[in-house]
Parts: C-alpha cells; structure tokens; sequence
C-alpha cells in the first residue's frame, strides 16, 4: 500500500497537542520520526481547548479533560522547536 504522499497527493498531518498525553519534547520527537516516515515536511499542530466539554455533558458523559488546561501557541513553542531543529514546518 502506498501513502498518499507516494501517490503525489497533499497531505496536511494536524496533530492535537493533549497537556499530559502527548504534549512532551520526546513525543514531538516521536512525531518527527513518524511524520518522516510517511514523507511529511510540515504539521499542523492543534493545541488543546476546552471548546468541547459542553457536548459531553449534554450526552450525560463524563468529560475526562476537565481539569486540563487549555493550550495556546505561545505553550508549545518548545514542543514545535523541536520540528523545526529537524527540518520540519510545524504550524499553529
């Protein structure tokens, strides 16, 4: 099976960036490494929000982020260095 990109398709990866899950300096490195892999050069990366939790409880189901933090741009400047330290074009 090819990869979109083998197939000269476009593809734009978003990664949301989860505080607590996936939000650490070696994940971002994983990241590169498999992003590479598929024959990505750049990334959108999604930082966390809060923006759905209403619609959990609107179901009656318990919203597991509650207590996470919202994440802006300006949190993962560390996290998005380390796709640009290995040539990749990481996005807000």
């Amino acid at each position: 099976m090819k990869f979109a990109i083998e197939q000269g398709k476009e593809v734009l990866p978003r990664l949301p960036v989860i505080p607590g899950y996936n939000d650490s300096a070696e994940d971002a490195a994983g990241f590169v490494r498999r992003l590479r892999e598929v024959g990505a050069g750049r990334v959108q990366l999604l930082p966390f929000h809060q923006f759905g939790e209403n619609k959990y409880h609107m179901l009656g189901k318990e919203y597991a982020f509650a207590q996470a933090k919202a994440l802006h741009p300006e949190d993962l400047q560390d996290f998005r260095q380390v796709f640009l330290a290995n040539g990749m074009v990481a996005f807000f």
